[in-house]
């Protein structure tokens, strides 16, 4: 897979994510991708399977009416990887607000990606964002 056929796949599940379509963002995941978001919190977890990665990200959708969403600020690449560094942000409806840095490890393969991580620089602020 070339770099920029990489980058295409993941700006448009990126675009996907951040404009609450999940189900589109459904066509850039393999079916059986392994996603893992770093922490204790109430989103952390490990992910296997489409259908676990979409529930995951739902919620993280529903818990933040919907706001929540990342922008690249640094991307690099690797043979079938990319690690990036984004600003992400998203506001809950009692009030309180998101907006720090992670990182991401996206791997791909024929086109899809088949493993990610979300890595919150800040655990703390991360799980004190989604806590109830």
């Amino acid at each position: 897979m070339t770099s920029e056929k990489i980058m295409a796949v993941l700006q448009a599940a990126l675009d996907a994510f951040n404009r609450n379509d999940l189900e589109a963002l459904k066509n850039y995941v393999d079916k059986n991708i392994t996603y893992i978001i770093r922490g204790q919190g109430k989103v952390a977890g490990t992910y296997r399977g489409q259908e676990a990665v979409a529930r995951a990200l739902k919620k993280v959708k529903e818990l933040t009416g919907g706001t929540m969403f990342a922008l690249p600020e640094v991307v690099l690449m690797g043979e079938n990887a990319v690690m990036a560094y984004m600003r992400v942000s998203g506001q809950r409806p009692d009030g309180r607000t998101y907006d720090q840095y992670q990182a991401y490890l996206y791997r791909f393969n024929q086109g899809k990606l088949v493993e990610g991580q979300t890595i919150p620089v800040d655990q703390m602020a991360f799980e004190q964002f989604f806590q109830d």
